[in-house]
């Protein structure tokens, strides 16, 4: 931006005076050279006072880059600092188009918020727990964010499903667009506090390393599989599945997935919670929210799917031998 503006001034520096006095008469331009040389030295005040404006939101810009890196770093406000950096992803995605606060928003929120600790800390590659950690939200959250992008370029039912929410004006869906991104910087944030501390050897960390992978790879099988299955079908109001892999285990394993990914996140950060409330308090809030969200929308589908395709053979047959919805050991 600094650049443009610098360039712009340049060319009208050059090109003001030279346009003034040709417009002039050939009798009065040598009249009119000093008016022109005054001319010139306005504008470029003028553009020393624009490049002056320049370098302070500069440095405004950077000085609030060091205060979300300094909050994420340490003390009470690290969760408003991811808020931060969730908000930079999630508003634009939603003023474009306003399910994506929910879906393309989402994953690349999450992206955003484990790549940005992730250079905070300079955690690297390694096998550390907390480098797993911190990959496994990246993965997480890239993969999800393509997934739905893709799923919306090539599935017409979901693209217009997408489209179908836009009915608020535009300015007025930032509150919820900032809102929602607070709810998935409570989701992150035992990421960042496991970061502070960088606890390595923990039995309680490195099971909840091992849940976060486990659930971000189910959640990624099972949403391809899905995907492949339904790709291309043609006739809707008949049952393809899935019915096999992970299908086996319960009705919606990409939800179980999701669930596994987050309560494996919470549990690695947990040994880094020490006695903050705050670290407490948002981890449990985020991962109760996610947890009401996952149970509601696997009844949801359930419902739906019972009334669209019971009858059908198929159907009735998985149903019969596949009981449970969400979790595999319930009903």
């Amino acid at each position: 931006m600094k650049i443009g503006r610098c360039t712009i001034t340049f060319l009208t520096l050059l090109t003001v005076p030279a346009a003034v006095a040709f417009a002039q008469p050939t009798a009065s331009r040598n009249s009119d050279f000093a008016s022109q040389q005054q001319q010139a030295r306005e504008l470029h005040q003028s553009s020393n006072r624009s490049l002056s404006g320049t370098h302070s939101t500069t440095s405004l810009n950077i000085m609030s880059l060091s205060t979300v890196s300094s909050a994420l770093q340490t003390g009470p406000y690290g969760v408003l600092a991811l808020t931060g950096v969730a908000s930079a992803v999630v508003v634009p995605l939603t003023l474009f188009r306003q399910a994506y606060s929910f879906s393309v928003g989402y994953g690349f929120s999450v992206f955003a918020m484990g790549l940005a600790l992730y250079n905070q800390f300079q955690i690297g590659v390694s096998s550390s727990a907390l480098s797993l950690l911190a990959t496994a939200v990246i993965f997480y959250g890239a993969r999800l964010g393509s997934f739905l992008l893709l799923r919306e370029f090539t599935v017409e039912s979901k693209r217009d499903q997408l489209k179908s929410f836009d009915k608020t004006p535009r300015l007025k869906r930032i509150p919820l667009a900032i809102a929602v991104s607070m709810f998935y910087a409570f989701m992150t944030s035992p990421l960042m506090y496991a970061s502070r501390m960088a606890i390595e050897g923990n039995t309680v960390m490195n099971v909840g390393v091992g849940l976060a992978w486990l659930g971000a790879v189910m959640e990624a099988v099972t949403d391809a599989q899905k995907y492949f299955v339904k790709r291309g079908v043609k006739d809707e109001s008949q049952f393809v599945g899935p019915t096999e892999g992970f299908y086996k285990v319960c009705r919606h394993p990409n939800y179980l997935g999701e669930l596994v990914f987050w309560f494996g996140l919470g549990l690695a950060g947990a040994p880094s919670f020490q006695k903050s409330p705050i670290a407490w308090g948002c981890s449990a809030m985020g991962f109760y929210g996610i947890y009401g969200i996952m149970t509601g929308a696997a009844k949801r589908l359930d419902k739906k799917q019972e009334e669209k395709y019971s009858g059908q053979e198929k159907y009735d047959l998985y149903r019969k031998n596949v009981k449970s919805s969400l979790w595999p050991w319930t009903l």
